[in-house]
């Protein structure tokens, strides 16, 4: 019947009709077959080239619109005539309807659903053929940038695109989020620009928590899309100046239904677990814990049995420190746990510092043992009929992947600051795997880097002397080093530092060691000579019967300082020359290793800060690592000028990241200490 009418309606032929659909897919495409087929498809194509009107009304409208209807019920009345069995109506309608512009722009996108196939189609087309200016004049020059052309981008770059806008600072990318939330006609585009506006925490100022309400507000209308219903609960919270538990929970009500009835495919069980965690997340910034607590359980079930998936959620829920969400995972799951390492960790995690050490202990051992490494502990006795019967059922190579798998695990484990089981798999692997082994090297260096973060010197030298005995004797050795991606000059620098401070840790040192710890010092920075942590020790090891040792690091530092600067001024002018995210990484990293050396030694400590604060710029939120690393050096240089309380501030916001870092726990008690004694002194 559709074509009976279709044929009606246009008073074509049959064979017309035929040439007509020979050619529309690629006039649809934007491409002209001929000016015959034009004029024929014209009273049924719609024109995808973009309307020019995107602000305000043309004439036609303002004349559709002086009568006693209001805009919306007259745009409402065109779309049901898009229907009409009149072709002069139905292209009147649809000249009427883009002259309203972007105003029937949320009409025309509801109008997609008409139960008329006719209607859905042309209100299809006319909804893309509105022109949206992505970005606005009014907009910072860094949002026009990244906003520059974004219409004619493939999704995956769009979506590229709003994550950037997302990590803007000082909510400098929210309206222009909100903007493509409303208008991107790609529903996961619009909520994802929406979930990285409600991850913006609320602004403390009043001031500021206006203008971002004015900013929503002034883009996203009267529209009706559902991450529109998020932005205005969002605004409800700046208004109020706090997380509203039941509005919120009611958001993930309505997106729990749309999933449970299946009404919209594109609300899936995966996109409502990221909303999901963005609204919990928000509660926990906001002191609202138990909110987040109860919004996540509640839902679990969305969460599918996998691996994959379950470790998604146990890592983020250890993240935010939201034990009971992997508990009861793990009473759900059981089956999945108990056949994976790291999940079963996490279990154990959550149980022991939720307070249940002993059911902890118990899992972490059951995880340990998980693809167990036929040697548990290098000091464990051993049963040699067993040793030698598990030994011939595994192959090297089979061994040695066993051995990389407990060595994944165990840096995950160091991620989460559970170093004791650490420190366990990486026994384990060096019981099983030697010093000729790729995994046997990497889990010494592991350990011994986690026994001198920890100030455990000695077992680090203990540990690295087997690897530095084998690379002075062995030529052949370092080559295949080299093969595993390992510099034997690092290793051997490290086991003289180590070294160096295994002596100066002690209470008070002889003649003969403070000899003997300088000459480790200078060792290692002769193997690794970039290692700005070894000068620095070298800078605060102090002897007064030696003014040689003085006089000879302050020189090696000012030289070092001196090719610091050199290369930062070279990276800045060669700007143009690299690519945007190439240049700031090295320039970061150089401008972070200035501002290092100089606030633990000596210089111009103003610089060294304005170095911090530049590479700090360079890092995203995201990238986790460096950005703690980044705000280490800055809060040691609010310290090197006296600033304590900045220095404080700066230093638990990186810890903020990485929690379980002992060097920055123990900077953090060096200014704090600081402070208190400057408080003292003023009798404050």
């Amino acid at each position: 019947m559709r074509n009976l009418k279709l044929r009606r309606r246009q008073g074509f032929s049959s064979s017309q009709l035929s040439a007509v659909s020979t050619v529309v897919s690629p006039l649809a495409g934007g491409v002209i077959a001929g000016l015959v087929v034009v004029v024929m498809l014209s009273p049924i194509a719609i024109s995808q080239e973009p309307a020019q009107n995107t602000s305000g009304l043309t004439d036609t409208a303002r004349t559709l619109g002086a009568g006693t209807k209001s805009n919306e019920e007259i745009i409402r009345d065109l779309i049901e005539k898009l229907g009409s069995d009149s072709y002069a109506t139905r292209v009147r309608a649809r000249d009427q309807l883009k002259s309203f512009g972007l105003e029937a722009f949320d009409a025309l996108r509801e109008a997609q659903k008409h139960n008329d196939s006719e209607v859905q189609t042309a209100a299809r087309y006319l909804h893309k053929s509105l022109q949206v200016r992505w970005s606005n004049e009014s907009d910072p020059k860094q949002v026009q940038e990244i906003l520059f052309e974004y219409g004619a981008q493939s999704t995956t770059d769009r979506l590229a695109r709003i994550e950037l806008l997302g990590r803007l600072p000082d909510f400098m990318g929210g309206e222009a989020l909100a903007r493509l939330a409303r208008f991107d006609q790609i529903d996961a585009l619009s909520r994802r620009a929406a979930m990285l506006i409600l991850k913006q925490p609320l602004p403390g100022d009043q001031e500021k928590r206006q203008t971002l309400i004015d900013q929503i507000l002034s883009v996203i209308g009267d529209n009706e899309r559902d991450p529109i219903e998020w932005l205005r609960a969002y605004v409800d919270d700046l208004r109020a100046g706090q997380f509203d538990a039941k509005r919120w929970q009611s958001v993930v009500d309505d997106q729990r239904r749309q999933v449970d009835m299946g009404i919209n495919s594109d609300v899936t069980a995966d996109s409502v677990l990221q909303l999901i965690k963005v609204i919990a997340t928000r509660a926990i910034d906001e002191d609202a814990r138990p909110s987040a607590l109860s919004i996540v359980i509640d839902n679990l079930d969305l969460v599918s049995p996998s691996t994959h998936e379950l470790a998604n959620q146990t890592d983020w829920a250890i993240s935010h420190e939201l034990y009971p969400i992997v508990t009861e995972l793990y009473d759900r799951h059981r089956h999945s746990f108990s056949m994976n390492a790291e999940l079963l960790y996490s279990a154990a995690q959550a149980f022991r510092d939720s307070g249940n050490a002993e059911k902890g202990q118990r899992l972490a051992f059951d995880a340990f043992n998980i693809n167990a490494l036929p040697v548990v502990d290098e000091k464990q006795p051993k049963d040699d009929d067993k040793d030698s019967e598990d030994q011939r059922k595994l192959t090297d190579h089979q061994l040695e992947d066993i051995a990389f798998s407990h060595f994944s695990v165990a840096i995950q484990l160091e991620k989460r600051g559970q170093f004791d089981w650490e420190e366990r798999e990486f026994r384990a692997i060096m019981a099983n795997c030697d010093i000729e082994t790729n995994v046997g090297v990497r889990a010494r260096i592991k350990l011994a880097s986690l026994f001198a973060n920890q100030l455990r010197h000695e077992e680090a030298v203990q540990t690295l002397a087997v690897i530095c005995d084998r690379i002075d004797r062995d030529k052949e050795y370092v080559r295949k080093l080299m093969i595993y991606e390992i510099l034997s000059q690092f290793v051997q620098s490290e086991f003289y530092y180590q070294s160096a401070l295994a002596i100066l840790a002690k209470d008070a040192l002889t003649d003969s060691e403070m000899t003997e710890a300088k000459e480790n010092l200078r060792k290692a920075y002769v193997f690794d000579n970039r290692n700005v942590d070894i000068l620095i020790r070298m800078f605060r090891f102090d002897d007064p019967s030696d003014p040689e040792w003085r006089r000879g690091v302050r020189e090696r530092i000012s030289q070092y300082v001196q090719n610091l600067d050199r290369t930062i001024v070279q990276y800045e002018a060669s700007k143009s020359l690299a690519r945007d995210d190439r240049y700031k990484e090295l320039l970061g990293e150089k401008y972070n290793e200035y501002a290092w050396l100089v606030a633990n030694t000596e210089g111009d400590l103003e610089r060294a800060l304005q170095c911090s604060l530049r590479s700090l710029s360079f890092v995203t939120a995201d990238d986790v690592d460096r950005r703690a690393a980044r705000l280490d050096t800055c809060a040691r240089c609010y310290y090197a000028l006296g600033q304590f309380e900045k220095a404080i501030a700066t230093q638990k916001e990186a810890l903020e990241l990485e929690r379980y870092s002992f060097p920055m726990l123990r900077q953090l008690a060096e200014f704090e200490s600081a402070l208190q004694a400057e408080k003292k002194e003023n009798g404050s």
